[in-house]
């Protein structure tokens, strides 16, 4: 996938949240805070150092990850700052300004090396500072469904592909929804048809494309359970929600996937 844009550094505030998806599973260690290396085929003509020597040493900023595991209960630290480094041109990150340097040796085989250059042209930066994004997003942007709020639990931060329109700083995002308001508006824009008929089948015979009969678009492979699903959502009126009918659907997707 083309992106121009890649994370060079981070500042991480001093007080971490929780995050309960991190929390020890049984059997897990209980204590994880620094990140450990075990080799592998993957190290390729690197084993050897890292044989030698730590992957990971305490002193290296870049050797604690943003999530930890204390006595079991998960922690994340986000971001305080964050600094973009965008590819001239337009061109996919890593294209231009390399991350990677690549040579082969007289036996013919290849060996690279990391490059961290990159990271310090300045003129390629853009800063983002995520608690003014958050704050911003709390007061001036508005669900594009619903047109409600963002907020703590219920933030407005799904795009169903129509992109973030950029904007002064005063107008707020647009094209930005809730994630049930997101399936809502998915669900609306999908065919839905008893007997679609669309000019492509996939292995199975179930058709897929531009239906003919209502105008919209046949999800590849929608299986039957999925089409009831998407009929449950496309039942709320147009501008609303309704939470309830949401989480049955997801019960019902998670009763899907466990089979």
């Amino acid at each position: 996938m083309h992106d121009p844009m890649v994370v060079a550094f981070e500042i991480r505030r001093p007080w971490p949240q929780r995050s309960t998806s991190h929390d020890a599973k049984p059997g897990a260690p209980r204590w994880v805070i620094r990140l450990r290396h075990t080799c592998g085929s993957w190290c390729g003509s690197d084993r050897a150092k890292h044989e030698a020597s730590n992957p990971f040493p305490w002193w290296r900023l870049s050797s604690y990850p943003p999530f930890w595991t204390l006595a079991g209960r998960g922690w994340y630290w986000p971001a305080l700052i964050t600094i973009w480094h965008v590819e001239p041109g337009g061109h996919d990150s890593g294209e231009v300004c390399r991350h990677y340097e690549r040579t082969q040796q007289p036996d013919g085989t290849w060996t690279s090396r990391t490059l961290r250059g990159w990271r310090w042209h300045v003129h390629h930066w853009r800063i983002q500072v995520p608690p003014l994004q958050h704050l911003r997003r709390q007061l001036l942007t508005r669900c594009a469904w619903c047109g409600g709020r963002s907020r703590k639990g219920d933030v407005v931060n799904v795009s169903n592909g129509g992109g973030r329109e950029r904007g002064p700083w005063w107008r707020g995002e647009r094209h930005l929804m809730h994630l049930d308001c997101s399936a809502i508006q998915r669900a609306h824009r999908m065919c839905l048809c008893v007997d679609p008929v669309c000019g492509d089948a996939d292995t199975t015979g179930r058709p897929y494309g531009l239906c003919v009969r209502c105008g919209h678009h046949r999800q590849f492979g929608a299986n039957a359970a999925l089409l009831d699903r998407m009929r449950l959502l496309a039942a709320i009126p147009v501008g609303q929600r309704d939470r309830a009918v949401y989480a049955r659907v997801c019960d019902m997707a998670e009763a899907a996937r466990r089979g």
